[in-house]
């Protein structure tokens, strides 16, 4: 691994999915174009380097995804990674399981395994650095302690409509139960600040909670340049032989270290992106 990636610098979007509609090979350009556009926005950076900084995609797959699962086979060199699917990028393994890398011309991403969960509330659990499986449908509760101990980062990520009524409630008393419990809240990019900021946002700043932001790309080809765009950034070395572990390890450690990037979603295009969602899901079931 060249050292160009051992920098001090981390741009991590918390809450990736690379849907079947997406070109892979524009998807990580555009990732990697996000990234650097967020990494020269940073006080001290060096503005025409992309050296300076690591880009990293923590993949969020729901239990019909199988993308990190593809791309760990092509790092292995799998026959039906060719270059009309990856471009110039090329897939390499870490030297853990949880991470590839996407790397060309000295460029880098780091893909980090981790999954999107369904629970008995109809809320969703994301855990971040999850190699295993959790089924759809248990109580968010046992879900959040399941991805703990798997020693990966529980995040309840905020969705339209998903945190009022009872669902509100659900979500109410977790936050009041947090010490004991050990999640994230999760903003992303497809949010609009014109809806105001969420309650349940407020409550966990107060309480010191901290919130994980990320694209969460729709399924539709115009969502395949968000990647990268929303997100946080760290200043802190990391092992680039083990992103996975060691972003789980800065997460878990370092809350007050993180701070967010990016920009919401324009009100017009929220509504775009609501309507279509709506026709996309009665179309899928």
């Amino acid at each position: 691994m060249s050292d160009t990636h051992d920098t001090s610098t981390v741009l991590i979007d918390t809450h990736v999915h690379i849907h079947g509609c997406f070109p892979l090979a524009g998807f990580f350009d555009a990732a990697h174009a996000n990234f650097e556009r967020a990494a020269r926005a940073q006080p001290g950076s060096r503005k025409s380097s992309h050296d300076g900084f690591i880009g990293v995609l923590m993949l969020t797959e729901t239990a019909r995804a199988h993308c990190f699962r593809r791309l760990s086979a092509w790092a292995d060199g799998a026959a039906d990674c060719v270059d009309s699917v990856l471009g110039e990028w090329r897939l390499r393994h870490t030297e853990e399981t949880g991470s590839v890398t996407a790397e060309r011309h000295g460029q880098c991403l780091y893909i980090i395994a981790g999954r999107q969960i369904v629970t008995a509330e109809r809320l969703e659990v994301l855990a971040l650095g999850f190699e295993g499986f959790v089924p759809d449908g248990e109580p968010i509760r046992r879900v959040i302690d399941r991805v703990r101990s798997a020693a990966a980062v529980p995040v309840i990520p905020w969705g339209f409509g998903k945190w009022w009524g009872g669902r509100g409630k659900v979500v109410s008393a977790l936050l009041k139960d947090h010490e004991a419990l050990g999640f994230f809240l999760g903003d992303n990019s497809g949010r609009t600040a014109f809806l105001g900021r969420p309650a349940h946002f407020e409550d966990a700043r107060r309480d010191g909670i901290p919130i994980l932001p990320g694209t969460d790309p729709l399924p539709f080809p115009a969502e395949s340049g968000r990647a990268g765009s929303f997100g946080l950034v760290m200043h802190q070395p990391i092992d680039p032989a083990r992103p996975a572990a060691e972003i789980k390890r800065l997460l878990t450690s370092t809350p007050l270290g993180m701070n967010p990037y990016g920009r919401l979603e324009t009100p017009l295009r929220f509504i775009h992106n609501q309507i279509a969602m709506q026709f996309y899901k009665h179309g899928a079931s």
